[in-house]
This record gives C-alpha cells, structure tokens and sequence, in this order.
C-alpha cells in the first residue's frame, strides 16, 4: 500500500462514500436546471480562476449543485428573480460542498484516532484539508491523441492521468486550455497526497449509466466506485474524493457501450497536517586538508530547494584537531567549521543538517 496503514484506507473509503452519497442524496426526481441559463455566466467555486465556463460546463455544474441540494434549496434556486439572488443561493449550496470535504478530513481523523492507541506525529489522525484555487486538470475534448484520454472517452476501458506532475509542468496534454499550470499538484507534496478531491462533469452521455474512478488500476475494480450516476443526453457535475492510497493515479471507466466527454476539477487535496515528523537530510563537504601546526576552515554545501539549515556538525579524522568555531553562515543556508590542527596533516568535514515539513 506505500501510505499507511488498513484504518487509513478506511477512513478515505468512508470520506469518498459521504461526498458521493452527499453529492446523490437527491430525491429521485431531480429538476432541469435549464431555467436558471438565463443567469449565465455566474461565476461557480469550481471555474478555474480567471476562466469563463462554456455555457453547457456551466449549465452542467448547476445542475449538479440542484442534484445535490435538499428539495427546499432545489426550490429557492430554481426560484431565483435575479442574478443577485441566483448567486448568493448558488454560494451557499457551494458552501455545503466546501463543509463536506472538511467534514470528510474529520472523519477520517475521526476514524483513524478511533482505530489506533498510540497517536504518533504523521499518523492519518493528523490528515487535514488543503484547498486549491479551482483548475483543470483534465478535458477529454481538448486531450492530445498521446495523453490516453482523448475523447470522447469509450466505455469498458480503463483510463488514467497522473495524481501529480512536476512543478513547473502543466495538464495540457490532458486537456488544460488557457492559462497553463501545475494545478498545485506538484512534488512536494507528491505522494505525501492521501486523496484528492474534485469536480467531476460529464457532457452528453449516450445512455443512462455511472462514472467509475479510483486509484486502483483495475477496470472492475475501478466501475465498482461510483462517482457519477446520469441520464443520457443529460450533462451533470459532482463532487468526488479520490483516494491516493493503492497509488498516486486517478483511474476512471464507463461501462461497456458509453460514450461520454469528461472535466475534471481539482479543489483541493487531504495530507497530514504540519505537525508531523520533520523530513531531513544531510549536505556534507569534501574534507578539506589543514597542515599541521595551521588552522583552517571549511563550509557545507548549501540546503537544498525547500530545506531550512536545523544545525550541523564538524567532524575530523584527528584527535590533534581542536574546533575553534562553528555557526550558521550564509544567511542560515550553510555550515561553518574552523579548527587548529596540532599534529600530522589532518582533514576537516563540514555537515549541514536540512530539514523540512513534509507535504510542503
């Protein structure tokens, strides 16, 4: 499994079924949405910054929030008399979204506390929600042939794009138009991601059937985990936590048959929190030679990217050499060592000891 232990994956289990569950709870009967096109093109909390939203992606999003809501908010939104109206109704369903995903790192805490008697510094009882500005991080119909994932996608087929890319990099392969970026999905935090969540939206659907998506690169293992139930011909967006446990890859799958365009939405991401054990390392220099009866000095490699200097050491392979200084230099990045060698040639090493927060 790589990233912890069987209560974790549990408690992903459980916070991808609530938000899946969440985003279904709708009676069964769940209006058109089409009405409420006359207020677009109201900006939602799932529009990549700085993007406006085709008309059938936004009419798409809405009627997934409609699909979500309780009937008594289904009523006031579809009941909007003005765009001021129909954006505040529409802010408070996407605040619903936004308390579903931090009850969800509740409950995996929750749960994982529940599960285990010694609390360590790292453990999933320390799991937190990091939000991301809204980006895009896949569109089948804008994917090159290369990417896997040019739609429209074809049902009984396991499809995959990455959990993360290298910063500096961008989903554009995948479909990312515009303002291209990493999405936020970078090493670090990399495989420290324990899931991710985002905005799912499929455009026309050829028959009433599911969306399937996991991290386990098995098809049926992967339609087993319904994120997406729609009608065909009938656009619809929601909510989804995909685990990142079994491995750092968002597999999705339609049944035998379909045939449908798909967007995701990155929102955000669960890690430990920052109160987990620091990673560290070392930068050592090379020894360097100090004469006997002469003092020296030598300095440590710098801390890399991402690293802050938490001390170091200063280390010779004689018992004649006596430490004059050592200390912090170059603006906290470095190791100093200066000594006094007594005796025989002798050699003097510098270490830096780098530490970081894992995640960050």
């Amino acid at each position: 499994m790589g990233k912890g232990n069987s209560n974790w994956v549990g408690a992903v289990a459980l916070a991808t079924a609530l938000v899946a569950n969440a985003a279904m709870a709708a009676p069964q009967i769940v209006p058109s949405a089409l009405p409420l096109a006359r207020f677009y093109p109201t900006q939602l909390a799932s529009t990549p910054l700085g993007a406006v939203e085709e008309p059938q992606v936004w009419l798409n999003k809405v009627q997934g929030l409609l699909a979500a809501a309780p009937a008594l908010l289904q009523q006031s939104l579809l009941a909007s008399q003005s765009p001021q109206e129909f954006a505040a109704n529409v802010a408070l369903l996407q605040q619903m979204q936004e308390g579903i995903l931090k009850q969800s790192a509740l409950d995996m805490r929750s749960q994982a506390k529940s599960a285990m008697t010694a609390k360590a510094l790292g453990d999933a009882s320390n799991l937190v929600y990091k939000p991301l500005e809204p980006c895009r991080i896949m569109d089948t119909r804008n994917a090159t042939a290369g990417s896997g994932v040019q739609g429209p996608i074809a049902g009984g087929s396991l499809k995959q794009i990455p959990g993360f890319i290298t910063a500096g990099s961008n989903w554009s392969i995948y479909g990312q138009t515009g303002t291209l970026s990493d999405c936020g999905l970078t090493n670090p935090p990399g495989n420290a991601i324990h899931a991710i969540a985002i905005v799912i939206t499929i455009l026309s659907p050829n028959f009433d059937a599911f969306l399937g998506v996991s991290d386990v690169g098995d098809l049926n293992a992967t339609l087993s985990t319904v994120a997406l139930n729609y009608t065909h011909g009938q656009g619809l967006s929601t909510m989804y936590i995909v685990p990142q446990i079994a491995s750092n890859t968002i597999y999705f799958a339609l049944p035998t048959g379909l045939s449908a365009n798909i967007i995701f939405d990155v929102v955000g991401y669960f890690v430990v929190s920052d109160a987990t054990a620091l990673q560290c390392t070392s930068q050592a220099s090379a020894p360097a030679t100090i004469n006997g009866s002469t003092a020296g000095n030598v300095t440590s490699p710098a801390c890399g990217a991402g690293y802050t200097l938490a001390g170091g050491s200063c280390d010779s392979d004689s018992t004649s050499m006596s430490l004059v200084s050592h200390e912090a230099s170059n603006g906290n990045t470095t190791w100093f060592c200066a000594a006094n060698n007594a005796g025989a040639t002798a050699h003097l090493t510098a270490t830096a000891n780098c530490c970081r927060v894992p995640g960050k």
